[in-house]
């Protein structure tokens, strides 16, 4: 399915329902199953043929049909969506399913010779404990996908049976596919054996788990391909983490499962959706209608929350998909359809101005590997909340970009380096910090200056001439991760480190927390530039993500600004919380801005979405090489009056709340 056929407003309707519960389905009704999916606005609805507690929901003669339940389930729901002109792909559980593990525990993923892999360490204490100890949240052994071994025929005989039951799926869903990196149960000690790999070296491991899995994935599809060629397919749980490649190409399309709530925070959204806008491939965000965890019974979002929650995802390109859970005896939750329709009539409305352009973003960020994915996210929290928008580099190409960042941690293969010199012979700017692009001791592009190495003291100060311009103190400021040694050779000093008088331990120290800085002691550079090239010392991406200061965030502006970035647009008036992503859509002659603002709340156990304040007079400046002749809301069609300032096109949104587009034709 291509980008443009792909459906934008989606539910994953989870299942996992105990054997225990009786009358299952007993109050599923075909029209109010339509009547919700009508309210909610909803194109397409993940339905499901097994769940995590191991019941299949239509006759079976490889699973076990839930007990409970006396007509085909599955087939209902999906005749149900497809009478009405709503995609239904369906949903088959893999790494999960807890009746087979505990039938058949040789199936069960092993974290070493005689430890189950368990999604809650605390559900092994509790099953020690006896069977009538509460069980932790989320708690389920993971099984083995280890293609070959008898669980995974079990997967694939159960894939074929519900490929040749349906007349048609439009796709399948997969889910906890490719948790953890490595195995160690039996079947794969086996399988290591046989072809020469050694199951206790954990590179060769992690070789043959993903070697397996990627087989597990192709056979699934293989399945599929074979009764409904023309199927979606998506594995979760891996297949859209954009640190594992290796998992891609098995996926049609990308759902990227995020709990904004209580677990993935409302920043991880966009720069996953920023890697994936640059595969080809549809690409989708995933939420959910719960107010904290999945499977939640009788917690909800607002459906404001929801509208904001859903035109982020379309503010970067994302399709949508909320999820929801049905309640055991099969009745749609129709509150829950009325909040979805809130967000999804509205995105309904934007989506003409959020679709089918091309990113106008001229900073490009380098992905490093998952270790350091806190800095990958402190840079890309900086720049949202500077409104400065950004893609992710993508196979080595620097040339879209006239500013490419590395954070620390960052190193290049030859191929890569030789691409991004060239970029720097052709005036291309690069910003990078801490040990990045630093390989066997050397950086690895020339930055006027010579790597000495790691840090000495467990904390260090910062100090500029540069501060007052740039809103910073004008006194050393603290940083917790302290920077990396380095000596200038030809490149200039920004910005220099102090150091403090000791690092604290148990035997010497001063004070509560971190030792002073010494005024009298050696300072090394913690800022240089030559030429189209700044170089930061400190990881102050990371450093940004874990201590969150203001000035933290305004030294690293800092040294972007010393690049003077090219930008394709500026906000002014939209605040640290506002977001905005600018795309061009050649075929209509226009570029489209669209902009979010709300202020996510810790509240309890959840980061909620409450108020959500108007914002009054919002400036922006766009950058481009067309004369604009019309600029006007996307929604209401208002008209903005268009200026010229600085020899950029200038207009100034007077009121929005939530979101708006922005529309500029030329």
């Amino acid at each position: 399915m291509n980008k443009k056929d792909f459906p934008t407003r989606q539910v994953h309707l989870d299942f996992h329902t105990s054997p225990y519960i009786p009358k299952i389905g007993s109050k599923f009704n075909k029209e109010q199953f339509q009547s919700a999916l009508k309210k909610g606005n909803v194109e397409s609805i993940t339905v499901f043929a097994k769940c995590h507690n191991s019941m299949c929901y239509y006759p079976t003669k490889i699973g076990e049909m839930h007990p409970a339940l006396d007509f085909d389930l599955t087939g209902a729901m999906v005749d149900a969506a497809h009478e009405i002109g709503v995609r239904a792909p369906i949903y088959i559980t893999a790494g999960w399913s807890e009746k087979d593990a505990l039938a058949h525990p040789e199936w069960r993923a092993k974290v070493c010779d005689e430890e189950d892999f368990c999604s809650r360490d605390t559900l092994k204490e509790a099953i020690a404990k006896g069977p009538d100890t509460p069980r932790p949240h989320a708690a389920w052994h993971f099984l083995c996908l280890n293609d070959g071994n008898e669980y995974t025929k079990h997967i694939y005989a159960l894939t074929e049976e519900v490929c040749k039951r349906y007349k048609r799926v439009d796709g399948l869903f997969y889910d906890i596919c490719m948790v953890g990196q490595t195995c160690l149960c039996d079947s794969c000690k086996k399988g290591m054996a046989a072809v020469g790999l050694d199951p206790y070296n954990q590179e060769e491991n992690k070789k043959y788990y993903t070697e397996k899995r990627i087989a597990f994935m192709s056979k699934c599809e293989s399945i599929m391909r074979k009764y409904h060629p023309n199927g979606t397919i998506f594995f979760n749980s891996g297949g859209a983490d954009q640190y594992r490649a290796a998992y891609h190409a098995n996926q049609t399309h990308f759902e990227m499962e995020n709990l904004p709530t209580a677990w993935g925070g409302y920043d991880q959204l966009p720069r996953r959706a920023k890697f994936f806008s640059r595969t080809g491939k549809p690409y989708m965000g995933m939420t959910g209608k719960f107010h904290l965890d999945w499977g939640e019974f009788g917690g909800f979002k607002s459906g404001e929350a929801l509208k904001y929650e859903v035109s982020t995802m379309a503010l970067y390109g994302a399709a949508c998909s909320i999820g929801d859970h049905m309640h055991p005896q099969g009745e749609m939750e129709m509150q829950t359809y009325e909040n979805i329709g809130v967000a999804y009539n509205y995105l309904e409305k934007i989506a003409p101005y959020c679709y089918g352009g091309e990113s106008t973003a001229r900073v490009g960020i380098w992905l490093s590997e998952k270790t350091r994915v806190r800095s990958d996210a402190g840079i890309s929290n900086i720049l949202l909340e500077n409104q400065i928008d950004y893609d992710v580099i993508f196979d080595n190409d620097f040339t879209p970009f006239d500013l490419v960042i590395f954070q620390d941690g960052a190193v290049l293969n030859d191929e890569a380096i030789q691409k991004l010199n060239e970029y720097i012979s052709n005036g291309g700017k690069v910003l990078f910090m801490g040990d990045g692009l630093v390989k066997n001791g050397k950086f690895q592009i020339d930055c006027g200056a010579e790597y000495l190495g790691g840090p000495e003291f467990d904390c260090d100060y910062i100090t500029t001439d540069l501060a007052k311009e740039n809103g910073l103190p004008n006194a050393p400021m603290l940083c917790n991760l302290p920077a990396e040694r380095v000596k200038v050779t030809n490149g200039e000093v920004k910005a220099e480190v102090l150091y403090p008088y000791f690092s604290r331990t148990v035997s010497k120290f001063s004070g509560h927390k971190n030792t002073p800085h010494n005024p009298n002691g050696e300072r090394l550079p913690a800022i240089i530039k030559k030429g189209n090239i700044v170089y930061m010392a400190h990881p102050m991406a990371k450093l940004y993500f874990e201590m969150g200061s203001i000035y933290q965030k305004r030294y690293l502006m800092m040294a972007i600004n010393l690049l003077n970035p090219q930008k394709a647009f500026e906000t002014e008036g939209l605040g640290s919380m506002g977001r905005a992503s600018m795309i061009h859509q050649k075929e209509q002659n226009r570029y489209c801005l669209n902009m979010t603002y709300a202020t996510p709340i810790r509240r309890g156990a959840a980061e909620i979405i409450e108020d959500i304040a108007d914002i009054y007079n919002v400036k922006i400046a766009i950058d481009v090489k067309e004369k604009i002749k019309k600029a006007y809301l996307g929604v209401t069609g208002e008209a903005l009056e268009i200026t010229m300032e600085d020899g950029k096109q200038t207009v100034t949104v007077p009121k929005f709340n939530c979101h708006a587009s922005v529309v500029f034709e030329y």
